[in-house]
């Protein structure tokens, strides 16, 4: 049966979810700030409307779902859980709960939540100010990360080994803060490996042939953040002979398990064929 799909974000990562989508014989709703966004060329319908806009991407699919055809699945192609969330939540559709979209958009928080659990994180720290962050360069060197707080993905993430200017960099990492916090982290030096996962009625199905290690650990930092249903990319650094966990997004990795992330945002039965990645 045709259903509607919303997608949040029009990025090139949504091209496949919009494609994969249409073929399942499935109508598409696409939202993006950017009326250039690449994915609207296979959209259906398509939402003006900020990613990370959570309050304006909510209202414009609850306008779409009352006044043009009801949205029957939201799913998140960017690293805007809440957005998703909260658009799941406002229209009574599949998803996660808002307090797990909460914990996963904030990086403190992840990290409180990812030590209480006994998972390997880098040491990390919130800084208020660009004299605070002069004195942990001071003291741990320029080997360090600058992020904003929320976890947007790329945006605002800057290597201080890369900067001149600290001021700057705490100002740029604030300006794509939402809530103005930036947190300042050590940066792992040493193989890395990023894993496509699905959680599926909290079993965790990862994509490839990865270390046991590390599909343990990427089920582990799953369950820890509550995450029982749904897409996830997360980012592992080995060191030393330990295990890291530098990222995690609840949003589709790749190509990874697309069929079966589509049919779990519509409410269908997801098959064990649709776990192929």
């Amino acid at each position: 049966m045709s259903k509607t799909l919303l997608i949040v974000s029009g990025g090139e990562e949504t091209v496949a979810v919009a494609r994969h989508a249409r073929q399942a014989g499935h109508t598409v709703v696409v939202s993006d700030a950017d009326p250039q966004a690449p994915a609207f060329a296979l959209a259906d319908s398509c939402l003006i409307a900020d990613v990370h806009g959570v309050s304006e991407t909510a209202a414009a699919a609850e306008r779409y779902n009352r006044k043009i055809r009801k949205i029957d699945g939201v799913l998140c192609a960017a690293d805007a859980i809440l957005t998703a969330a909260t658009v799941a939540d406002r229209l009574r559709l599949p998803g996660p709960p808002l307090h797990v979209a909460e914990l996963l958009s904030d990086r403190l928080a992840i990290g409180r939540c990812f030590a209480s659990a006994g998972i390997a994180i880098p040491w990390h720290m919130e800084v208020f100010t660009p004299q605070e962050l002069q004195r942990v360069v001071v003291a741990k060197g320029r080997g360090l990360i600058l992020k904003p707080v929320e976890n947007h993905g790329p945006d605002g993430v800057q290597r201080l080994t890369e900067i001149e200017d600290l001021n700057i960099a705490f100002q740029q990492a604030r300006l794509h803060s939402p809530s103005e916090r930036v947190m300042v982290e050590q940066g792992l030096d040493g193989p890395r490996a990023r894993l496509a996962a699905l959680m599926l009625g909290g079993v965790c199905h990862v994509a490839g042939s990865p270390q046991v290690e590390l599909k343990d650990m990427a089920a582990r930092a799953a369950s820890a953040l509550g995450l029982s249903d749904g897409p996830i990319s997360i980012e592992i650094a080995m060191v030393q002979g330990a295990s890291y966990v530098v990222e995690i997004s609840a949003r589709l990795c790749g190509g990874a398990f697309l069929a079966a992330s589509i049919k779990l945002a519509l409410g269908e039965p997801v098959l064990s064929g649709d776990l192929a990645p």
